[in-house]
C-alpha cells in the first residue's frame, strides 16, 4: 500500500512539473517546448526576445498562481469536507466566496478603497471574506454541529449574494457592470509576480496546518464521540480549521476572483486514489488540484484564442459533470 502510495505521488509529481512547462507554450504567441526550456535555462539573460518577455512577465507568474491557487482551493475544499463531515462542502461552504463577491463589486462599481489603487478590488475582496467568515463563526457559536456549521454558512451566502446583486444593480455604467461579471466568474490574467508570494505563504501555511492535525482528522473521520473519548476538542478544531481554510480562499480569490468546483471535487478524486489518510490526502490535493487548475486556465485562453473565457466558467462546465460522475461511482445506482 505504501508503494502504491509512493508510486501516485511521483506521477503526479512528474504530470505536474510536465504540465507546468507546456502550459508556458500555450496562448495567443505559441512556444515550443524546447525554446521554452533553452529560455528557462538561460536563466532569463535573453529577456529582450518576444518569447522571452512573454514568459517571464506573462505566463510564468500566471502559470505559477494556477498551480498554488488549485492546490490552496483543493486543500481548504479537504480540510471543510472533513470538519463538516460532509462530502458537499467546498472551499466556499462558509460564504467567503460569496463575501469575497459582495467586496470586489463595491470596489469595482462603487469605487470603495479607491485610494488603494490596483489593490482596491482585492483588498475590498479579502476584506467581505473576512467579514462573511467572522459572522458564520459568530453565528455558529460555542456549537461543534457540523449541520449548523453548514447551514449557517449557505446562510451568509445567501445574504452576501443578494448584497452583490443590489451592488450591481445600483451601476450606472454598462461598462462597471462588464467589470464585476468578469470578476465574479473567475480570471488569471492579470496575474503578476507580486501576487505569489501572499498565495504561496497561504498554501504553505494551510499544507503545514493538514500535516499538524492530520491525525485528529483521521480521527474525526469515525465520529465526534470518538474523537472527544480520545481527548480532541473538536471545536477548538473546527475552529482552526474555518481560520486556515478560510483565510486560504480569501487570499487567493481576492486576485484571481470566484473559481468554483477544484476544492469540490479534487479532494474526492484524491480519495479514490490514495485513500483517507489526510497525511498523504494533503500532497495528492496540493499536487492534483494545481495540475486541474493548470490545465483549466490553458483551456481558457485557448479555446477561442484570442479571446479568453473565464476560468471559473470553464471549472464549473467541466467540473459538474465530473461531480455526478464520482458520486455515482461511489454510491451507485440510486435505484439500488
Amino acid at each position: 500500500m505504501h508503494t502504491n502510495r509512493m508510486k501516485t505521488i511521483l506521477v503526479l509529481v512528474l504530470l505536474l512539473a510536465v504540465s507546468m512547462i507546456l502550459s508556458l507554450g500555450f496562448g495567443s504567441v505559441p512556444i515550443p517546448p524546447d525554446r521554452i526550456v533553452q529560455t528557462l535555462m538561460n536563466g532569463g539573460m535573453d529577456t529582450g526576445t518576444t518569447e522571452s518577455m512573454v514568459l517571464y512577465t506573462i505566463r510564468m507568474p500566471r502559470t505559477l498562481f494556477a498551480v498554488l491557487a488549485g492546490a490552496g482551493l483543493s486543500l481548504a475544499g479537504l480540510l471543510l469536507q472533513t470538519i463538516t463531515r460532509n462530502e458537499l462542502a467546498d472551499p466556499y461552504v462558509l460564504g467567503v466566496s460569496s463575501g469575497a463577491s459582495t467586496g470586489a463589486v463595491c470596489a469595482i462599481i462603487w469605487g470603495a478603497f479607491a485610494f488603494l489603487g490596483a489593490y482596491a478590488v482585492p483588498f475590498s475582496a479579502l476584506l467581505g471574506a473576512t467579514v462573511a467568515t467572522v459572522l458564520a463563526v459568530f453565528f455558529v457559536g460555542k456549537s461543534s454541529n457540523p449541520t449548523k456549521l453548514v447551514l449557517i454558512g449557505m446562510g451568509m451566502s445567501a445574504l452576501f449574494s443578494a448584497l452583490t446583486m443590489l451592488v450591481i444593480y445600483s451601476a450606472n455604467h454598462e461598462a462597471q457592470v462588464r467589470s464585476a461579471m468578469f470578476w465574479l466568474l473567475g480570471s488569471l490574467s492579470g496575474i503578476q509576480w507580486g501576487d505569489l508570494p501572499l498565495a504561496a505563504i497561504v498554501c504553505l501555511g494551510i499544507f503545514t496546518f493538514l500535516q499538524f492535525v492530520r491525525h485528529e482528522l483521521d480521527i474525526l473521520l469515525l465520529g465526534e464521540s470518538e474523537a472527544h473519548a480520545l481527548g480532541i476538542s473538536v471545536k477548538k478544531l473546527q475552529l482552526a480549521a474555518v481560520a486556515a481554510s478560510s483565510l486560504t480562499v480569501a487570499a487567493l480569490v481576492a486576485k484571481a476572483g470566484i473559481i468554483g468546483f477544484v476544492g469540490l471535487i479534487v479532494p474526492h478524486i484524491a480519495r479514490i486514489l490514495i485513500g483517507a489518510k489526510h497525511g498523504v490526502l494533503a500532497v495528492v490535493c496540493t499536487l492534483l488540484g494545481g495540475c486541474v487548475l493548470l490545465w483549466a486556465d490553458v483551456l481558457s485562453r485557448t479555446l477561442f484564442r484570442p479571446e479568453e473565457l473565464p476560468i471559473g466558467v470553464l471549472t464549473a462546465y467541466l467540473g459538474a459533470p465530473l461531480f455526478i460522475w464520482i458520486i455515482c461511482r461511489r454510491y451507485g445506482d440510486a435505484y439500488d
